[in-house]
């Protein structure tokens, strides 16, 4: 089999492909209907964050005892470990943007639409009016 990348390919490491399954896998599991046709995941998925968990419980109480004022540990981190302003995840900062650009743009007349259809249903007609 060739193994050669193709023009527009993107070669991705072993861990990438994992990181993305798993955020990928977290994603789905917030769905309804994904819940209820695959519950075999969702467990899975639960049974990952216990794992999760009991890690960074161990782990936690001995990074507690070093420091505790941490200016930045209530504030959430973004995708790229970026954090966020006002407590926001990167999804309700795009919503926030989406419902904005709905409200700045204008509805299309719908007259202006009927008098659109018309003089295309006369121009393709005109052939059919001649003797």
């Amino acid at each position: 089999m060739d193994n050669s990348p193709t023009t527009g390919s993107v070669s991705t490491t072993v861990a990438e492909k994992q990181r993305l399954a798993k955020a990928s896998l977290a994603f789905n599991c917030k769905s309804p209907v994904f819940r209820k046709m695959f519950p075999d995941y969702i467990e899975k998925y639960n049974q990952q964050l216990l794992a999760e968990q009991s890690v960074s419980d161990q782990s936690s109480p001995a990074h507690q005892k070093g420091d505790d004022s941490s200016p930045l540990a209530a504030v959430p981190a973004g995708r790229n470990g970026t954090v966020l302003k006002d407590g926001q995840v990167n999804g309700e900062i795009r919503n926030e943007a989406m419902k904005n650009n709905r409200k700045g743009s204008k509805n299309f007349p719908v007259w202006l639409l009927f008098v659109l259809v018309s003089v295309f249903g006369a121009v393709m007609a005109l052939p059919l009016l001649q003797p």
